[in-house]
């Protein structure tokens, strides 16, 4: 993770030494990052046994792209590398990536372990499979609006220490004394659709959606559901429907949906 100003992580992380996530120390003056106040986020490396559990939780598999978000030493994007991804690390502390480098070189990874020194705001998301990150609550609430709209739906987010705010985790796991999040980007369900049955029946469905969570109608009736991905669940009126999301149409078991708007 990057740098802080003391004082910003004084507001922010007070308390953290409870959680047993290594930031007590700069707040007190002594940890890595309490010399170095030029970045947004402290230093404090990742402890193997939780890179190892992010990446499970993340599902990470051969051929798929990862993006560290606040790098640091690289270790959580090696340890990718070695499962067969194509992995990048994004940092903006120049001698964190330099040992990054050097780190992807004395395990013969260079291939598959990239790092770059940029703003974690400004590179692009689109492509990545899944995003880690160990950043504080402000830079995870300030980063979800991005996260949401250029991953593409069943992308999948891991977090080390600190959630999304009300953006409910899909999963969590404790290791240790540390907290691993899990999120998979949901697809875009909400608005009005029409649902046509095998029968030829023809309802109106009206979905309200905060992130994974659907509420709505369908036919007047009241519907709850949530999305995993493009995966969507709902219930209404006792009876259970399920359907794959795109674009412009859900794929239903046993019934269709068009978007209207």
């Amino acid at each position: 993770m990057r740098h802080v100003l003391a004082a910003a992580a004084a507001l922010v992380l007070g308390g953290c030494n409870a959680h047993g996530d290594g930031m007590g120390h700069i707040l007190a003056g002594t940890g890595i990052a309490a010399r170095e106040p030029d970045y947004d986020v402290p230093y404090v490396p990742t402890p193997d046994a939780v890179v190892d559990a992010m990446l499970d939780m993340g599902a990470v598999r051969p051929g798929e792209t990862l993006i560290d978000l606040g790098s640091g030493d690289g270790r959580i994007v090696l340890a990718a590398a070695r499962r067969g991804a194509a992995a990048s690390g994004v940092e903006i502390d120049p001698a964190l990536v330099e040992r990054a480098r050097r780190n992807a070189q004395l395990h013969a990874l260079e291939d598959r372990a990239r790092f770059s020194r940029a703003d974690l705001f400004d590179v692009p998301l689109a492509q990545a499979d899944v995003v880690t990150m160990y950043l504080l609550p402000r830079i995870n609430l300030a980063l979800r609006p991005r996260l949401l709209t250029q991953l593409r739906p069943g992308a999948r987010i891991v977090t080390h220490a600190f959630d999304m705010g009300e953006w409910r985790a899909d999963a969590e796991r404790l290791v240790g004394d540390r907290r691993v999040y899990l999120w998979i980007v949901p697809a875009v369900a909400g608005g009005e659709w029409r649902v046509t049955f095998p029968d030829g029946r023809d309802l109106q469905l009206m979905l309200d959606q905060r992130f994974q969570d659907v509420t709505g109608t369908l036919g007047g009736v009241a519907v709850t559901g949530s999305l995993r991905g493009t995966a969507l669940r709902f219930t209404a009126g006792g009876r259970g429907y399920a359907g794959t999301v795109g674009e412009a149409a859900i794929a239903g078991d046993g019934w269709r949906a068009v978007r209207v708007r």
